[in-house]
C-alpha cells in the first residue's frame, strides 16, 4: 500500500510541476506582447484655413504587414466627422491631409489607430 500511495504522490509532483512551468511560460509570452506591440507615439496636427484642410502628420515606429496604424479618425468640436482606414502604413512617420471645413473658434481632433494596440490623439484650435 505503501509503494502505491508514493507513486500517487510522485504523479501528483509532477503534474503539479508541468503545470507550473506552462503557467510561467504562458505569463512571460503574455509579458512580451505588450513590447511588440505600441501605440502610434505622436499625432500633429496643422490646419490651413485657404484650402480648409487639415494636415496630420503620425509617428508609429513599428510598422510590418501586421501592425500599423490602420485608422484615422478626426473630430470637430468633439463629433466624428471623418474616418480613413488604412491596410498598411507607408513610413515610421506619415502625413495625410483630409478635406475638413472649420471656423475660427472650432475645436479640432485627430486619433491614430494602432491595429494591435492603443491609440494617440492631438487637437487643435482653429484660428
Amino acid at each position: 500500500m505503501l509503494l502505491c500511495e508514493k507513486n500517487l504522490m510522485r504523479k501528483k509532483a509532477l503534474l503539479f510541476l508541468t503545470f507550473s512551468v506552462f503557467a510561467i511560460f504562458l505569463v512571460l509570452i503574455m509579458l512580451t506582447f505588450p513590447v511588440a506591440a505600441n501605440a502610434p507615439s505622436q499625432v500633429s496636427l496643422a490646419y490651413d484655413s485657404q484650402n480648409q484642410s487639415l494636415k496630420v502628420t503620425t509617428t508609429h515606429a513599428i510598422a510590418t504587414s501586421s501592425h500599423y496604424v490602420y485608422k484615422i479618425s478626426v473630430d470637430k468640436n468633439g463629433e466624428q466627422v471623418l474616418t480613413k482606414e488604412y491596410k498598411s502604413q507607408p513610413a515610421p512617420t506619415f502625413t495625410n491631409d483630409y478635406p475638413i471645413n472649420a471656423t475660427k473658434g472650432d475645436v479640432l481632433k485627430a486619433t491614430a489607430h494602432c491595429i494591435i494596440a492603443g491609440s494617440k490623439s492631438a487637437e487643435i484650435a482653429v484660428m
